[in-house]
């Protein structure tokens, strides 16, 4: 099967989600966190029991259809062991949702987190990277630029302080023909197009751009490399905006994720630059 084709992607998902179920389970306290009626309408909260330095608010993969927090909840051994707590949001989903669903849950969704590091850290704006794989990533990167969501949300610009997105969406117009992105976000010439588009975006933004961290394969089969490389490009023309893009020689749309279940230098490196993140004073 040649590899960077989403045939390779597919064959390969089974062994991924091995990789999943084999890595150490989470011994932290999890809780279910609602913010709806519907069932997708939820956030799993895992923390220690002291109170986190920060927090990780991540958006797991699965083409905004499939998966669910319980699945991916793995992820967040790495940022527990240093020290943060982890969000993991729900939403509704494809097909009998669209963006604009999917952008509501996001924004209800952090209301809930606000109010529940107020009733439980006594903080409802500690500081927060956003982190997302594949879908996941879309979101994180589309909360990150849409000040519209954390402003109807109550949060402070301040308080993101940094966006990782690993093999994310973040140029819906290479991927317009897509049938998932054509669910997702209609056709091109839409208006939710383009509000669910990051790289529109950031034509439109007008507050505080937080840093971004990207990790994107050469060899992704899902999403093109160069939706990334494009990104970033646009991302850095944008004075005092600043974007970095670790790239995955030959890497594939999974490998952009498996840092998450393996103590690396790549996980190791990622961390790092949260740290720096959540060290600095905006």
């Amino acid at each position: 099967m040649i590899r960077g084709t989403i045939f390779h992607e597919l064959l390969n998902l089974p062994f991924y989600l091995l990789d999943v179920k084999g890595s150490p389970s989470v011994t932290y306290p999890i809780k279910k966190l609602p913010f709806g009626n519907h069932p997708r309408q939820y956030c799993l909260v895992i923390e220690s029991a002291t109170t986190p330095k920060a927090w990780i608010v991540y958006w797991h993969g699965g083409g905004w259809q499939f998966g669910s927090p319980e699945q991916f909840q793995k992820t967040a051994n790495a940022w527990l062991e240093a020290g943060y707590g982890v969000i993991i949001p729900s939403y509704r989903r494809l097909p009998w949702y669209d963006f604009r669903a999917i952008r509501r849950d996001t924004i209800d969704a952090l209301v809930a987190c606000r109010h529940y590091w107020e009733e439980n850290n006594g903080d409802p704006s500690p500081p927060v990277v956003l982190l997302g794989m594949s879908a996941g990533g879309h979101l994180a990167a589309i909360t990150g630029l849409d000040a519209g969501i954390w402003q109807q949300a109550g949060w402070q610009s301040e308080q993101i302080k940094g966006v990782i997105a690993c093999g994310a969406v973040l140029d819906l117009s290479m991927m317009k023909n897509n049938p998932v992105i054509r669910l997702l976000a209609g056709s091109p010439q839409r208006a939710t197009f383009s509000k669910a588009n990051p790289s529109a975006q950031l034509a439109v933004f007008t507050a505080h751009i937080p840093p971004f961290l990207l990790i994107h394969g050469t060899k992704d089969g899902m999403v093109p490399y160069q939706a990334a490389t494009n990104f970033q490009k646009r991302l850095q023309e944008i004075p005092s905006a600043a974007c970095e893009l670790i790239t995955m020689q030959e890497g594939t749309h999974l490998d952009a994720a498996r840092w998450m279940f393996h103590d690396t230098p790549l996980r190791q490196r990622i961390i790092a630059r949260a740290e720096e993140w959540t060290n600095t004073a905006i």
